[in-house]
């Protein structure tokens, strides 16, 4: 899937999975193939498709290019994490 960013360009998203516990992990890849930010955080086990959203790593406007890109909804949990609620989010495309 590409995503068309304010300040990035179009990028990729990556899938892969968190070594520790197998959770959904996703990549935002510039055109170059530079890695512009992870999309996911790794806070504990969660459900397949599920992830916490690296909100707080990304930015205002590049969040806002994410979310508008329908990659995901937002459930409306959060999960803390040190001084950070992390949104859930739920995968809705499948990407290879």
């Amino acid at each position: 899937m590409e995503i068309k960013t304010t300040n990035y360009g179009v990028c990729k998203v990556k899938k892969h999975k968190y070594q520790n516990n197998g959770n959904l992990a996703l990549s935002l890849i510039d055109e170059t193939g530079q890695p512009v930010v992870n999309i996911t955080t790794n806070v504990f086990p969660m459900n397949e498709n599920e992830f916490c959203a690296n909100y707080y790593n990304m930015g205002a406007t590049l969040w806002q290019d994410v979310v508008a890109s329908g990659l995901f909804k937002q459930t409306g949990e959060t999960v803390p994490s040190g001084y950070c609620d992390y949104p859930v989010c739920v995968l809705l495309v499948d990407i290879d």
